[in-house]
């Protein structure tokens, strides 16, 4: 059997019909396509509530440092104006 020109070589010159079985047609890549958009899409908005969870946490763990610091203040002035004599 003498070598085809390589214009006239087919799919079917290089695989055989069980070769080809397992290929996946437009439809089925179509639908495997739009499974993944909507598996991103959940993933995505259960990602954005779990961020936003996660930024309210560290808000209030921010707000607590604040208000203690504040209480730390009022405490640390007081002492300075005892250690000075001045009573309120």
């Amino acid at each position: 059997m003498s070598p085809k020109p390589l214009e006239q070589v087919t799919l079917a010159d290089l695989a055989t019909k069980d070769d080809l079985k397992d290929f996946v047609t437009k439809d089925d890549f179509a639908s495997f396509r739009q499974e993944v958009r909507q598996e991103f899409r959940a993933v995505r908005q259960e990602f954005s509530q779990e961020l936003g969870s996660a930024v309210n946490l560290i808000m209030g763990e921010l707000g607590k440092m604040a208000a203690r610091q504040e209480e730390m203040a009022g405490t640390l002035a007081r002492l300075v104006a005892r250690s000075e004599g001045v009573t309120p």
